[in-house]
């Protein structure tokens, strides 16, 4: 039987997919965002693109016609238990040897 840290680094790593793939699945735009329409008459419209951040806005476009923000913890979270979740996994079965 495996130790604790090893088993909630595998439940970290199981929330952190289910996460990214709700995201996956409801983009775009990102879940809590809020768009507004950008009309650019010297280029067309493009792919999606990440500006930056603005305080604690993500802010980016989904398709080159919108403009969008979102809390950065919107992303941050899966991707932050999935770093999680991956430290405990490698630290137990570093630690086991």
């Amino acid at each position: 039987m495996r130790g604790l840290a090893f088993q909630a680094g595998i439940t970290a790593l199981l929330f952190a997919c289910a996460g990214l793939l709700a995201l996956l699945a409801l983009s775009p735009p990102l879940p809590f965002s809020e768009c507004v329409p950008v009309v650019e008459v010297d280029r067309p419209a493009g792919g999606p693109a990440l500006y930056g951040l603005d305080g604690t806005e993500l802010r980016y476009t989904p398709d080159g016609g919108l403009e969008c923000s979102t809390h950065v913890a919107v992303p941050g979270l899966p991707f932050s238990l999935l770093a999680l979740g991956g430290v405990l996994v490698a630290v137990s079965l570093v630690g086991r040897n």
